[in-house]
């Protein structure tokens, strides 16, 4: 990593610790038009422009980073949510994309919750469903992209459980028993490509083959950048579309759409996650 790249995150540690009393239990970064963690207690939000630079440039990406607490409880969990992210397809480089998980890992934050509107590749899911992240195949990192496709393709699915995974599991099923309104969570592997462009049908044929059950075009880079790290990782993908013959296919505003409305009960299974510790 180059210093000018090390630099721009302590800089942004450095920008969110002078103005944030203490250091989140965790962060949460949100996908295009995920929606959650809504009315935090005594939050501060800072623009990304002013944490790091730069802003996103994707709809259904606000760009900024608000910190409070879960309640207003004394003993409640103080949590930074990052409203955005940056993508490669923006033209952005690997040291952007990954430059707020690796703020939330230098910061000192031990739970990173990540987000991301993604397509359905398994055939039995439905828009709106919730899938936590057992694996994922990374289409993106520069190496790869520098030994081309069928490396990628070669590359094993990347196991990706841990004990944050496993308690969003867990908790999932509580609340599916708790309320008839919680769907049940998916679990499955997501396939992360370069995009903007949505798959073609011999893209989709593939990543199924590949037993992909959902694709998106981030939150590899994020997980991959808190490996090593005192941060632990887990990830939901909000299922926007689904690649079947009997249920038509939207575009970006249908995502958003459909993030929406997922958004509710993905804001119920983070906040009794954060709050079980």
């Amino acid at each position: 990593m180059s210093q000018a790249v090390a630099d721009r995150a302590e800089s942004a540690v450095a920008y969110l610790k002078d103005k944030v009393e203490g250091i989140p239990t965790a962060a949460v970064v949100l996908g295009s038009g995920v929606s959650v963690l809504e009315g935090l207690v005594d939050s501060e939000s800072f623009p990304f422009l002013d944490v790091f630079g730069i802003s996103p440039s994707v709809h259904g990406h606000s760009g900024n980073v608000t910190v409070g607490r879960l309640s207003d409880a004394a003993d409640a969990p103080l949590v930074a949510v990052f409203r955005g992210r940056f993508h490669l397809y923006e033209g952005h480089d690997w040291s952007v994309v990954t430059l707020a998980a690796r703020v939330v890992a230098l910061w000192g934050v031990k739970k990173l919750l990540l987000t991301n509107a993604a397509g359905g590749l398994n055939k039995d899911y439905h828009v709106g469903d919730l899938m936590v992240l057992t694996g994922y195949r990374d289409h993106l990192s520069p190496e790869l992209a520098q030994t081309g496709l069928l490396a990628a393709i070669a590359k094993p699915t990347t196991k990706c459980s841990n004990a944050l995974s496993e308690e969003l599991l867990k908790v999932g099923e509580q609340l599916a028993k708790e309320d008839k309104e919680f769907r049940p969570l998916r679990q499955g592997t997501y396939c992360a490509l370069g995009g903007p462009n949505y798959e073609t049908m011999a893209e989709i044929e593939m990543l199924r083959r590949l037993k992909g059950d959902a694709v998106g075009m981030s939150t590899v880079p994020e997980m991959l950048a808190v490996e090593g790290t005192g941060t632990m990782a887990a990830a939901v993908s909000v299922i926007t579309n689904v690649w079947r013959d009997d249920e038509p296919m939207g575009g970006h505003e249908e995502v958003l759409e459909a993030s929406k409305m997922a958004s509710k009960r993905l804001d119920q299974l983070f906040r009794k996650v954060l709050v079980s510790d």
